[in-house]
């Protein structure tokens, strides 16, 4: 079973799919970038453009979509803002683990 699920994210007006994998956010995490951190701090209205414009740069990339660091920061900054929040709100959601289905997990206890 896999824990992460496929991600569409459109960059440029272009799909992009990736799964989110353990190893993709321990190179995140390496970065001295903490998902935890960018969750609270974006829930509480003061989200770390920086932050987030690394994890969606490092997304993008294992997408197999071309975009620096640079580029997805000045797209989070100037960018269109629903487009932007979406941006936001899939990198936030991206590395929690599916659900598991409980009638499932009974069928196999």
């Amino acid at each position: 079973m896999a824990v992460f699920r496929e991600l569409k994210i459109v960059w440029r007006g272009k799909d992009h799919f990736v799964t989110p994998s353990m190893k993709l956010m321990r190179s995140i995490e390496m970065g001295d970038i903490s998902l935890t951190d960018i969750a609270i701090r974006t829930s509480q209205g003061k989200p770390p453009i920086s932050h987030m414009a690394f994890v969606l740069h490092r997304m993008l990339s294992a997408a197999g979509a071309f975009a620096t660091e640079d580029e997805v920061y000045e797209e989070l900054i100037n960018g269109d803002q629903e487009a932007v929040g979406q941006l936001i709100g899939l990198a936030l959601k991206a590395f929690t683990p599916e659900s598991r289905d409980v009638k499932n997990q009974d069928a196999q206890a």
